[in-house]
Protein backbone atom coordinates (compact mmCIF):
# COMPACT_ATOMS: atom_id res chain seq x y z
CA UNK A 1 0.00 0.00 0.00
CA UNK A 2 1.09 3.14 -0.94
CA UNK A 3 2.09 5.99 2.20
CA UNK A 4 -0.30 9.53 1.75
CA UNK A 5 3.00 11.25 1.53
CA UNK A 6 3.83 9.15 -1.91
CA UNK A 7 0.79 9.75 -3.53
CA UNK A 8 1.35 13.60 -2.81
CA UNK A 9 5.44 13.44 -3.93
CA UNK A 10 3.54 11.65 -7.06
CA UNK A 11 1.12 15.01 -7.72
CA UNK A 12 3.72 17.35 -6.87
CA UNK A 13 5.91 15.71 -9.68
CA UNK A 14 3.30 15.26 -12.03
CA UNK A 15 2.50 19.23 -11.05
CA UNK A 16 5.94 20.13 -11.71
CA UNK A 17 5.98 18.65 -15.00
CA UNK A 18 2.31 20.29 -16.43
CA UNK A 19 3.50 23.74 -14.51
CA UNK A 20 7.13 23.27 -16.83
CA UNK A 21 5.33 22.26 -19.85
CA UNK A 22 2.37 24.79 -19.90
CA UNK A 23 5.68 27.78 -19.43
CA UNK A 24 7.46 26.29 -22.33
CA UNK A 25 4.31 26.47 -24.67
CA UNK A 26 4.11 29.98 -22.95
CA UNK A 27 7.50 31.15 -23.79
CA UNK A 28 6.64 29.95 -27.56
CA UNK A 29 3.68 31.94 -28.20
CA UNK A 30 5.56 35.02 -26.86
CA UNK A 31 8.99 34.48 -28.70
CA UNK A 32 6.18 34.29 -32.03
CA UNK A 33 4.98 37.58 -30.89
CA UNK A 34 7.87 38.84 -30.39
CA UNK A 35 9.26 37.35 -33.82
CA UNK A 36 6.00 39.16 -35.47
CA UNK A 37 6.55 42.59 -33.83
CA UNK A 38 9.91 42.08 -35.21
CA UNK A 39 8.46 41.44 -38.75
CA UNK A 40 6.47 44.36 -38.78
CA UNK A 41 8.75 47.17 -37.78
CA UNK A 42 11.01 45.91 -40.82
CA UNK A 43 8.23 45.69 -43.10
CA UNK A 44 7.29 49.56 -42.08
CA UNK A 45 10.73 50.47 -42.21
CA UNK A 46 11.19 49.19 -45.94
CA UNK A 47 8.35 50.42 -46.90
CA UNK A 48 9.10 53.71 -46.31
CA UNK A 49 12.01 54.32 -47.46
CA UNK A 50 11.50 52.11 -50.53
CA UNK A 51 10.22 55.75 -52.58
CA UNK A 52 14.05 56.91 -51.91
CA UNK A 53 15.70 53.68 -53.41
CA UNK A 54 13.34 54.03 -56.16
CA UNK A 55 13.94 57.24 -56.94
CA UNK A 56 17.46 56.19 -56.60
CA UNK A 57 17.29 53.79 -59.68
CA UNK A 58 15.38 56.32 -61.81
CA UNK A 59 18.55 59.07 -61.77
CA UNK A 60 20.88 58.26 -64.97
CA UNK A 61 23.92 60.79 -63.93
CA UNK A 62 26.78 58.99 -61.50
CA UNK A 63 27.08 63.06 -60.29
CA UNK A 64 23.34 63.16 -59.69
CA UNK A 65 23.37 59.94 -57.90
CA UNK A 66 26.17 60.61 -55.42
CA UNK A 67 24.71 63.85 -54.75
CA UNK A 68 21.17 62.25 -53.66
CA UNK A 69 22.91 59.19 -52.14
CA UNK A 70 24.60 61.69 -50.13
CA UNK A 71 20.97 63.48 -49.30
CA UNK A 72 19.71 60.48 -48.40
CA UNK A 73 22.32 57.95 -46.68
CA UNK A 74 20.12 57.35 -43.79
CA UNK A 75 17.14 56.27 -45.69
CA UNK A 76 19.72 53.63 -47.24
CA UNK A 77 21.23 52.50 -44.22
CA UNK A 78 17.77 52.19 -42.44
CA UNK A 79 16.24 50.48 -46.06
CA UNK A 80 19.49 47.96 -45.77
CA UNK A 81 19.09 46.94 -42.18
CA UNK A 82 15.53 45.97 -42.60
CA UNK A 83 16.07 44.12 -45.62
CA UNK A 84 18.50 42.06 -43.34
CA UNK A 85 15.97 42.19 -40.82
CA UNK A 86 13.41 40.33 -43.50
CA UNK A 87 15.96 38.00 -44.54
CA UNK A 88 16.42 37.01 -41.09
CA UNK A 89 13.09 36.33 -39.90
CA UNK A 90 12.02 34.53 -43.13
CA UNK A 91 9.40 37.01 -44.86
CA UNK A 92 7.80 35.92 -47.63
CA UNK A 93 9.39 37.88 -50.70
CA UNK A 94 6.36 39.34 -51.26
CA UNK A 95 5.76 41.41 -48.33
CA UNK A 96 2.08 40.89 -47.16
CA UNK A 97 -0.36 43.88 -46.44
CA UNK A 98 0.36 45.61 -42.53
CA UNK A 99 -3.34 45.08 -41.66
CA UNK A 100 -2.78 41.04 -42.05
CA UNK A 101 0.38 41.04 -39.86
CA UNK A 102 -1.59 43.48 -37.20
CA UNK A 103 -4.54 40.33 -37.12
CA UNK A 104 -2.14 37.76 -36.87
CA UNK A 105 0.02 39.90 -34.08
CA UNK A 106 -3.75 40.00 -32.34
CA UNK A 107 -4.14 36.59 -32.68
CA UNK A 108 -0.56 35.13 -31.49
CA UNK A 109 -1.15 37.90 -28.79
CA UNK A 110 -4.61 36.33 -27.31
CA UNK A 111 -2.94 32.91 -27.95
CA UNK A 112 -0.31 33.46 -25.57
CA UNK A 113 -2.83 34.88 -23.11
CA UNK A 114 -4.11 31.88 -23.13
CA UNK A 115 -1.07 30.04 -22.58
CA UNK A 116 -0.10 32.20 -19.54
CA UNK A 117 -3.64 31.86 -17.77
CA UNK A 118 -3.22 27.99 -18.05
CA UNK A 119 0.90 28.74 -17.19
CA UNK A 120 -0.68 30.53 -13.66
CA UNK A 121 -3.49 27.82 -13.07
CA UNK A 122 -0.64 24.88 -13.03
CA UNK A 123 1.90 26.90 -10.93
CA UNK A 124 -1.22 27.37 -8.33
CA UNK A 125 -1.74 23.86 -8.46
CA UNK A 126 2.04 23.19 -7.66
CA UNK A 127 2.53 25.23 -5.13
CA UNK A 128 -0.92 24.39 -3.39
CA UNK A 129 0.35 20.96 -3.79
CA UNK A 130 3.86 21.73 -2.22
CA UNK A 131 2.12 23.35 0.78
CA UNK A 132 0.34 20.75 1.57
CA UNK A 133 3.66 18.48 1.61
CA UNK A 134 5.07 20.82 3.67
CA UNK A 135 2.61 21.22 5.83
CA UNK A 136 1.88 17.15 6.22
CA UNK A 137 5.58 16.31 6.52
CA UNK A 138 5.57 19.32 9.65
CA UNK A 139 2.54 17.18 11.19
CA UNK A 140 4.60 13.93 11.19
CA UNK A 141 6.52 13.12 14.15
CA UNK A 142 10.39 13.91 13.90
CA UNK A 143 12.74 10.85 14.76
CA UNK A 144 14.70 11.81 18.19
CA UNK A 145 18.40 12.35 17.99
CA UNK A 146 20.79 10.58 19.74
CA UNK A 147 22.29 13.37 21.88
CA UNK A 148 21.02 15.56 24.41
CA UNK A 149 20.63 19.06 23.57
CA UNK A 150 21.91 20.16 27.18
CA UNK A 151 25.12 21.61 27.51
CA UNK A 152 27.73 19.61 29.95
CA UNK A 153 29.32 21.19 33.17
Amino acid sequence: MRQPTDKLIAAVDAAGAEAREARSRYDAAAAKVTDKKAMLEAMDNYRKTYPVIKEYRAIRKEKDKQKFYAAHEADFIINDAAKRQLDKLGAPKQLPKRKEIVAEIQSLISEKNECYNDYREKSDRLHELMTMQRNYQMSMPQPKRGHSHEQER
